[in-house]
Parts: C-alpha cells; structure tokens; sequence
C-alpha cells in the first residue's frame, strides 16, 4: 500500500518517483547522565520527537521514519544508547529505570519537554519508563513492536538468537533474521550487521531486572500502539492487550506485511500513523 498521497509537499514528489527522503544532517552533542555520557543525534525544527532504537541496534534504524517526520516539521532526537557508538556508560547491573534516566537526561537538555517519545523494540520499554518515572517529560508515547506479556513460539526465540549473535554463519544469519524479523518478501540485509552484543545483552538484563508493571501502562501518557501484522518477534496480541486495558487512553494501528522491522520494512506507513495520532493531540510546547 503507497502512503504517498498523505505525505507532506516536501516528500511527495520523491516519494511518488520511489526515491528515498534526503540523507538527514545532524547537529550533535554529548548529554550527561550520571555515569553515562550519551551521544545525540538532532535534525530539524519544530516540536520534538525522540527516537530510541531496539535492543543492540543503533539509532540509524530510526533514520527513514525520522526523514519523514522532519519533512512535515519536527524536530527529530535521536540518542546513541549507551555503550554504543559515542556513548559511553556502565553496562553491569542497569534496570529499565537507568535506562530511562538516560533518556530524561536527553530529553531535558533539548530544552524541549515535553516531547513525544517513539521507541521499537525494547525502546519502546524504555519509553514506556520514562513516561512512568517522569511523566513531565512526556507529551505522548508512541510504541513500535510493542512487546512484554505474550512472549515468541520457541522456534522464533530461537532464530532470535541466531540472528543476533556474533558467530552465526553468514547465511543462517539471513534465514534466520528473516524468520525472526522480516515480512515474506522484505530485505532482511539492514539487520545482518550493525549489532551490538554487549550493549544487547546489557538492555536484555536491565528488561529482565525490572518488573513489568513499572512500565507496561507507560504511566498515564497518551499512547500510540503501532504494531506490523506479521510480527512473531513481539506479536500483535501485546498491543491488543495494551489497547483493551489502557481504553481511551491508547490508539492501536496494524501495518499488514510488515514485522518486527516495522520502521525499516515501511517507514512511510509508520510515518503516516505518528503524524496522523499527532494531529489528534492537543498544541504541545
């Protein structure tokens, strides 16, 4: 499906000739956060929108949808997690509640909060964190592949494994990464590279060392659920789940043929959901 008819002026036309958004131009800079000394990555004017990445994946996933986003006026902010690229910080002993502090230490050096926090994957738990934790920061949360209760069928948490870990073969790597990650017929190459295993194994432990009701409602923010139809990763019933017990206060949207790489397989779709459920909020900062 083309989400091209419902993207600002400035991508229409490139859209519609199949083309890719503008390679983004960032300003950076480098947040304090106790311990952790975190790289950031911003781009754009307008209100803001913070992006955290999967669990041992760079922010660069997050790059398509946030071409999208600062086409149609946001300003996109997007940390390097610690222990990755240019951000620095213990790894040993971290909960969700670090990992969150790191990402309200961001938020209030953009001088911004309160902003509109999207994250994938284990992302979206640290969102949801945040939200809890410190719900000034937090205009609305938006989560992708939301996970949490309804856990993978043991042949997905397997090819999980392979797909991520350092010494699999190059071509069990590709199969099982698709298996894991990918709709039948997407590119699963974006994933063959680009993990890291101490910084996956870190966020994993910190996941597992706090419990989910610290961060599953994401306290009492607005919440956008935007789940792929053909996730086995973190199935949709997570985000049906979300929606039916947070009523009103969430909005669930489906992607059909997209999986857990969402915001890879079909930015545009994803695009189109956040700047649709923006629009319903009420004037931020």
């Amino acid at each position: 499906m083309s989400y091209c008819h419902a993207l600002s002026a400035a991508l229409l036309a490139a859209c519609m000739l199949g083309a890719a958004p503008p390679r983004l131009v960032y300003e950076t800079s480098f947040v304090q956060a106790g311990a952790a000394r975190l790289h950031v990555l911003s781009t754009g004017k307008g209100p803001a929108i913070v992006l955290l990445p999967g669990q041992g994946r760079p922010p660069q996933d997050l790059e398509p949808m946030a071409a999208l986003l600062v086409a149609s006026g946001y300003r996109a902010v997007l940390p390097e997690p610690r222990g990755m690229g240019q951000s620095t910080g213990p790894l040993a002993g971290l909960t969700l509640h670090d990992l969150a502090g790191d990402v309200a230490a961001v938020i209030s050096a953009t001088r911004a909060a309160p902003v509109v926090l999207v994250g994938h994957g284990l992302g979206n738990r640290i969102a949801r964190t945040v939200a809890a934790d410190r719900p000034e920061l937090v205009r609305a949360v938006v989560l992708l592949s939301a996970s949490g209760k309804v856990q993978p069928a043991p042949e997905i948490a397997k090819a999980l494994e392979l797909a991520a870990a350092p010494n699999t073969p190059p071509d069990v790597r590709r199969q099982a990464a698709m298996t894991a990650w990918f709709a039948p017929g997407n590119d699963p190459t974006p994933w063959l590279t680009g993990w890291s295993e101490p910084v996956r194994e870190a966020y994993r432990a910190a996941a597992a060392a706090t419990p989910i009701a610290d961060w599953w409602t994401a306290g009492k923010a607005p919440v956008l659920i935007v789940q792929g139809l053909d996730d086995v990763s973190a199935p949709p019933a997570n985000g049906r789940l979300l929606k039916k017990e947070l009523g009103d206060r969430a909005r669930l949207v489906e992607i059909p043929r997209v999986a857990h790489a969402l915001p890879l397989e079909n930015p545009e779709a994803v695009a189109r959901a956040v700047l649709d459920y923006l629009a319903t909020l009420p004037p931020g900062r």
